[in-house]
């Protein structure tokens, strides 16, 4: 019981207006998993597209627009969170209803594009900084991780409702379409609850720069710390990112596992780091992040590339669940090194760059192992994968020695939040 109780202490620190945002991520991700993960195979089967062209949909069109991700930072610290949040959930209703109706791999591309320029990656950079606002550095870990509870429950939902009404006959039509009304509930909820809670400091850093004259980007981009971790980031992010398009193509099309079985799968990785997320965090949050990040890129790398050495089901079961372990730190841990890296009044722009180089490993992942897949088939290609996974597992150990722990909490605090919400009694 006290350990339960001490874990619901931790819980109640966190502000309202978190748990608003908490229950506004649900939402959303609880919509959009209804059809994301049937993306790839709906490409695959419906409009007869090669593994080459997956990679290159999913892959080099977001790789290409990648620089136009560098806005969300700048917008985020410049017109505030609120705005881009909202402004993501109707981009997803366009991003879905644009499935429903695709014929052809180019206009997939193009909905690709309009989501890189103004969809997820602008609900990341506008959250993670939100996120970062709202809690203090102390409790930053933590935080991120109830976040990342809440998205795997709705990729628990989402999936697992999906496969069971494709086993019934519904059509892909109809899951994309149920999405599009899921991300404009969402919309609703985050125009009419969420608070805007960028802080001062923001509003002031575009009038004035650092003590060397530096503002905005030239900050970032000053701080080779965050860069060489950004640099070493890239490959779990490889590795996970071929998890939820490339990977489901291997285990359906090269593997033969249905495609409910396949929601299921998903299903399962939601529910595990649903249930072990936030105690693992919190029971390792005095522990080395660079460790964390070693430790989550080696069981990525053997729960996603290991798929290329087995044959279906139950291996795939017990590498999933090896996978789900790995994730369970990778995004919680770096985004608390992010933050507690970056300067409060450029926030939005560190967030901004970490979305890019999370986006870009999710991209440089499917682009790289689709077209393997074409070339050595579907298992030399997934040999690929557990390789990048084991280096960015060495690489991370190296990085410990090489710019030491990170800060533990901002120590670049400059000043308090515009419009602080209380906290939960």
């Amino acid at each position: 019981m006290s350990r339960f109780g001490a874990a619901w202490r931790d819980l109640r620190v966190f502000s309202r207006q978190f748990w608003i945002l908490t229950i506004a991520i649900f939402t959303y991700c609880a919509a959009a998993a209804l059809a994301f993960p049937f993306e790839g195979i709906y490409l695959r089967t419906h409009l007869h597209t090669s593994m080459t062209s997956i990679g290159l949909v999913f892959g080099l069109v977001p790789l290409v627009l990648m620089p136009v991700q560098f806005w969300a930072g700048h917008l985020t610290d410049r017109v505030g969170r609120r705005p881009l949040i909202v402004l993501s959930a109707f981009v997803g209703v366009v991003w879905f209803v644009g499935f429903a109706y695709a014929r052809s791999v180019w206009q997939v591309g193009v909905l690709v594009g309009v989501d890189i320029a103004f969809g997820w990656p602008l609900f990341q950079t506008a959250s993670n900084a939100m996120i970062a606002d709202l809690v203090e550095p102390e409790h930053r870990a933590e935080a991120y991780s109830v976040t990342r509870v809440a998205m795997n429950l709705g990729v628990v939902l989402g999936p697992a409702v999906a496969g069971l009404a494709l086993s019934q006959g519904v059509s892909f039509f109809q899951l994309f379409i149920s999405a599009a009304l899921g991300c404009l509930v969402f919309g609703g909820l985050a125009g009419l609850w969420i608070r805007e809670s960028r802080p001062q400091s923001a509003v002031a850093a575009e009038r004035a720069g650092d003590d060397e004259g530096r503002s905005g980007y030239a900050i970032v981009l000053a701080d080779r710390r965050f860069l060489l971790f950004c640099a070493v980031a890239l490959l779990p992010v490889f590795v996970i990112g071929n998890f939820g398009s490339i990977y489901s193509v291997f285990i359906t099309d090269v593997l033969g596992v249905a495609y409910g079985t396949w929601g299921l799968l998903l299903a399962m990785n939601a529910l595990i780091v649903a249930v072990l997320q936030y105690p693992l965090i919190r029971a390792t949050r005095r522990a080395d992040p660079m460790l964390l990040l070693a430790f989550s890129s080696l069981l990525l790398g053997i729960g996603i590339g290991g798929s290329a050495l087995v044959g279906p089901l139950w291996p795939l079961v017990m590498l999933v669940a090896v996978m789900s372990c790995g994730e369970i730190f990778l995004a919680p841990v770096a985004a608390t090194v992010v933050s507690g890296m970056a300067p409060e009044a450029v926030r939005g722009r560190y967030m901004g760059v970490w979305t890019v180089v999370w986006n870009g490993g999710a991209c440089l992942g499917p682009l790289a192992i689709g077209i393997a897949m074409d070339g050595l088939g579907g298992r030399g290609g997934l040999a690929i994968v557990l390789a990048v996974g084991l280096a960015g597992a060495a690489l991370f150990a190296v990085l410990r020695h090489t710019i030491g722990p990170p800060a533990r909490g901002d120590q670049r605090r400059t000043s308090p939040v515009a419009d602080p919400e209380e906290v939960v009694a």
